[in-house]
């Protein structure tokens, strides 16, 4: 049995997020980084920015042929997982749409960051992207994790495939009816993760602050299957993740959501509130609360390394939002429960810029929870 570790994230009511801001103020005067205890090797050096013949944005520059080429679409994990499922789905249409040849390698290490500074670090015209997890990496950048030698806000980003909302979840026969019971706990509320840095570790230690509850973080699982069977045992209170990768336990009646993270209702889940449900006082509180559901919302994307020409860029573009929108694949993914739910390029990098500027006090949160 693996040891478990147990993190405090707020006391009863004790702390605030305005004494917090002024821990991260002095704090910031030391030079301890925040460490996910992994680190990548074959790490790389960060590119030049793109000059004049290279454009981030692809602009309005002519797609440049990528008949006959071949692509190295990477998977930064184990073959068989949600991020490799989407990428062996998407890479026929891809072929269709592009005219390359697309070959998906699997780059499994320190918890996608190795492949993802491989990504960084090679050539602009080596024809690789990489799906990536969008939420871990700018967290591993925002939380200067060891292994993030890469800048999210440089690559070159091609679209987002999806952005399932995050969900919170207890389990059937859990005292906890209602996230109203969570915000009214007096003893901390139990939540599992994989590990620091990880999505549910992320969100399980930020949404406490934002709304003053008291609560801990229990990892040391060797997964999120683990992890639950820890809520559904008792032996652990609720557990944050992903959508997708929550709905067959909720279908199942093991578990039962009591909160969307995000802005809107969910069709799967239609009769759970959202954040929009439970306001924040306080302008500092907000700005944490709209960073977060922006993180939650860059969800799973593709991206070249840095200083793509600007019409390969624009190639590679198109083919990705040609696959995309297939209907095959559209019918294919909502068979495997699977949500495609596209952004442009442009969009990323915006979103991405957006979350890497968020408020002070949210970064510091990051830092803490990596």
């Amino acid at each position: 049995m693996l040891a478990r570790t147990v993190t405090t994230i707020h006391g009863a009511r004790a702390g605030s997020l305005t004494q917090l801001l002024l821990v991260a103020m002095l704090l910031a005067a030391c030079s301890g980084a925040g460490s996910d205890g992994d680190s990548a090797t074959d790490a790389g050096t960060t590119p030049d920015p793109p000059g004049e013949d290279q454009a981030q944005d692809g602009g309005d520059a002519a797609p440049a042929p990528l008949e006959g080429e071949t692509i190295d679409f990477v998977v930064p994990y184990e073959p068989g997982g949600g991020y490799d499922v989407y990428v062996r789905s998407i890479a026929p249409y891809f072929e269709e749409c592009s005219g390359a040849t697309v070959v998906v390698l699997n780059e499994p290490g320190a918890g996608g960051l190795r492949a993802t500074t491989q990504t960084f670090a090679a050539p602009p015209d080596s024809l690789r992207i990489q799906i990536i997890n969008t939420v871990g990496v700018v967290s591993a950048q925002l939380g200067e994790a060891e292994g993030a030698t890469f800048d999210a806000s440089e690559f070159s980003w091609l679209g987002r495939v999806s952005a399932e909302p995050n969900v919170l979840v207890v389990g059937t026969d859990s005292e906890i009816g209602s996230f109203e019971d969570i915000l009214n706990a007096e003893e901390p509320v139990r939540f599992v993760a994989t590990g620091p840095g990880s999505n549910e570790y992320v969100n399980s230690s930020i949404l406490p602050e934002i709304y003053d509850f008291p609560a801990e973080v229990i990892t040391g699982f060797e997964g999120s299957g683990e992890a639950r069977a820890a809520v559904l045992s008792g032996d652990a209170d609720a557990h944050i993740l992903p959508l997708d990768s929550q709905i067959d336990a909720i279908q199942a009646g093991d578990v039962r959501p009591v909160l969307v993270i995000g802005q809107e209702p969910n069709e799967a889940v239609p009769d759970t509130p959202t954040i929009a449900d439970y306001p924040v006082e306080g302008e500092e509180q907000q700005g944490v609360l709209d960073a977060l559901i922006d993180l939650v919302e860059s969800g799973r994307s593709v991206a070249a390394p840095p200083g793509l020409d600007a019409g390969q860029l624009a190639a590679l573009r198109d083919g990705l939002a040609c696959a995309l929108g297939n209907e095959d694949l559209l019918e294919q993914a909502e068979q495997q429960q699977r949500v495609i739910d596209p952004l442009s390029g442009e969009e990323m990098n915006e979103l991405v810029d957006t979350v890497l500027d968020a408020p002070p006090t949210f970064q510091q949160l990051v830092r803490e929870a990596s």
